[in-house]
């Protein structure tokens, strides 16, 4: 089920549709505001998009102090690994966050390098 949001005039919900048929593992995505406001989304029937949007987005931005620490910059992505799910967040920009979930089976390195570059070309289209 894809959800896009009103004023989504920048084709964000088709970028993000785009990503998941190209890459199946992604059982949801979702673009947020660095607050957790969700931007846009394509997800199946499960997850909410809306708190998929807000969890991802204070799981980057809650990394921020640590990182700063101890890594000397800003996240650029956040990886945590469930029991059954793995959720990804990465930066999109300055002001955006790219969530997404896959099952806990799927290697995160097999989704990361199409969310990075996803990512990117979200940030320019914001």
């Amino acid at each position: 089920m894809a959800t896009t949001m009103a004023g989504d005039g920048n084709g964000l919900a088709a970028r993000l549709r785009t990503l998941r048929a190209n890459q199946p593992a992604l059982t949801a995505l979702a673009l947020a505001t660095r607050s957790g406001l969700l931007l846009a989304s394509d997800a199946d029937d499960g997850p909410d998009a809306e708190m998929l949007a807000a969890l991802g987005a204070d799981l980057l931005v809650s990394a921020e102090a640590p990182s700063r620490a101890l890594a000397g910059g800003e996240p650029r992505e956040v990886t945590v690994r469930g029991a059954s799910a793995h959720v990804i967040a990465l930066a999109a920009g300055d002001s955006a966050v790219l969530v997404g979930l896959t099952g806990a089976l799927t290697p995160t390195s097999s989704v990361l390098p199409d969310l990075r570059e996803a990512a990117g070309e979200l940030a320019e289209g914001l």
